[in-house]
This record gives structure tokens, C-alpha cells and sequence, in this order.
């Protein structure tokens, strides 16, 4: 699309995009200088989060965790902001959520929220509609 990212170690290309309504899909490509060796990364962006706030409503956010969980077929997810802790957080519980329900497990979002926090301290710091 544009000029790739040029890097010590590779070349990063932005191989494809698409805009829904409450987030982007990237589809980059990486590309290794010493051997030429590459692989894709799809990057998915959840827009529709304001600076100091939350949400309007669940429904974006929902769909959003939905097809992350959907699109990802093989290797790691990275769940990324600046911190880490408020908005990453609050995707893991609604992914763990998820995960209970379609294994018909029991759960309590409190105590969901609590193990995180013994895990990463000011994980998911302030009471979040969306939960």
C-alpha cells in the first residue's frame, strides 16, 4: 500500500486494511532482510473506546472480542494500549468470560477482576460499564 516500515532487522508492509464500524483489520506482512523469510500479522483496533471514558454501549465492544476470538486460528494473541492494565484488562475478563460460558463453567466477574489483579497490579482500575 504505502512504502514499508524500514527496520534494522526487516521490512514491515501494510498488505490490506478494512474499516468497520467499531474497529480496523491490518493485515501486515513481515518481512525478514537476512533471509527474506516473512509472515502476516493481522492487527485488529478497537476504535470506538474514548480517552476518559467508556463505551457507549457493550455492543461494539462485544462484536470486537467476537471476532478476535473467531479470526484467530494459530500462534499468540498480543493484547496491547499504552499501560496495559484498564482497557487490556477489561478485554482478558470479557475473553475468560467468554471462554467460561462456551465450556459451560461457572464464574463470577469479581473474582475474575480480583485474579488479575494479584497478577498485574491496576488491572482493570475503576468499575467499567461494559463488565
Amino acid at each position: 500500500m504505502k512504502k514499508p516500515l524500514e527496520l534494522k532487522n526487516c521490512h514491515i508492509f501494510l498488505e490490506n486494511y478494512q474499516i468497520l464500524q467499531y474497529f480496523i483489520i491490518r493485515v501486515f506482512q513481515v518481512v525478514r532482510k537476512s533471509t527474506g523469510a516473512s509472515h502476516f500479522v493481522k492487527h485488529l483496533q478497537f476504535t470506538k473506546w474514548p480517552d476518559h471514558g467508556t463505551p457507549a454501549s457493550a455492543e461494539g465492544f462485544i462484536k470486537y472480542v467476537r471476532y478476535v476470538r473467531k479470526s484467530h486460528l494459530t500462534g499468540p494473541i498480543i493484547v496491547h494500549r499504552s499501560a496495559d492494565v484498564g482497557r487490556t484488562g477489561v478485554f482478558l475478563c470479557v475473553d475468560v468470560v467468554f471462554c467460561a460460558i462456551e465450556k459451560n463453567f461457572p464464574f463470577n466477574i469479581m473474582n475474575i477482576v480480583g485474579q488479575m489483579r494479584e497478577q498485574r497490579y491496576g488491572m482493570i482500575q475503576t468499575r467499567y460499564i461494559c463488565i
